[in-house]
């Protein structure tokens, strides 16, 4: 997915990228050595790198679903400690976060088609009221990025405080470190998410603003003796001013229409993965 974000604003700025820190610890020298664990690692160093610098594609998820995706064939072949409950409730916020945002493209693009018609039309009372529902949205997204960053590290946190692998040996080992890493892909998702959450809030938020400039624009002011000329001048700075506004929303459309299939997939990877947990937890016999 490569769509470019919007124009630099002083709210965009402030807005970017507040969750790339914190990582629960760091996997640039892992003390395991299992193939599985290592795949992991490895994801995981791909996932942060990405969450860092994101380059031309600050709206991709497919780090995150590259994760997932090991992580599940790690929860399927490797034993895991006791401390699955943690674990269990870090997907579940997860999973929850997942199928907010899903919820709130839904009501973005019918906001931004509402948008985008009125703009067409120059129907300023409407290009008011969508806007601000759409700048509402913006808020939402921004609360849920915050929200799912802190409460899912929380959780790795949580189960992360245990001993190094330097003091253990055996599977008991092996059942702490793919706790240990498990909890690392949960906080790591959750700070990637929530900065895809943001960059969409942003991108909305400069469409909107876009698209309600020109209703809220004051007029030049008229002269002694009204020309052509100011005319055209008033007509040709209304134009480029829609044209701008039109151009954002298509942006902003296009964006949806990818994410929504992306975190789609994200969202039913973290069931999958809660799943697995689940049987872990309670094995059939």
């Amino acid at each position: 997915m490569s769509v470019p974000p919007p124009s630099p604003a002083s709210r965009t700025t402030t807005m970017r990228r507040p969750f790339a820190a914190g990582h629960v610890r760091s996997a640039s020298v892992p003390c395991h050595s299992h193939p599985l664990l290592t795949h992991v690692d490895d994801q995981l160093l791909a996932l942060r790198s990405w969450t860092s610098n994101p380059g031309p594609n600050p709206l991709s998820l497919a780090h995150v679903r590259a994760l997932l995706c090991v992580l599940d064939e790690l929860l399927l072949h490797l034993p895991l400690a006791a401390s699955t409950d943690r674990l269990l409730h870090g997907f579940l916020l997860l999973a929850d976060a997942f199928g907010t945002f899903l919820s709130a493209l839904l009501a973005l693009r019918q906001h931004a088609a509402e948008l985008h018609a009125a703009v067409r039309r120059r129907d300023h009372p409407k290009i008011a009221s969508a806007a601000r529902a759409q700048r509402q949205l913006d808020k939402d997204l921004a609360h849920l990025a915050a929200a799912v960053a802190r409460d899912a590290s929380r959780c790795a946190r949580a189960t992360t405080t245990v001993p190094s692998c330097d003091s253990h040996h055996g599977a008991g080992a092996t059942e702490l470190e793919v706790a240990r890493t498990v909890a690392e892909a949960i906080n790591d998702t959750a700070v990637a998410s929530a900065s895809v959450f943001m960059e969409v809030a942003s991108l909305a938020d400069a469409a909107a603003a876009a698209a309600a400039a020109p209703a809220t624009k004051k007029r030049l002011p008229p002269l002694m003796h009204s020309s052509s000329r100011s005319k055209n001048k008033q007509a040709s700075y209304e134009e480029k001013r829609e044209a701008m506004a039109l151009e954002k929303l298509k942006q902003l459309e296009q964006c949806i229409g990818e994410l929504e299939s992306e975190s789609e997939k994200v969202f039913r990877s973290l069931i999958q993965a809660r799943v697995s947990l689940l049987n872990i937890h309670t094995p059939t016999f």
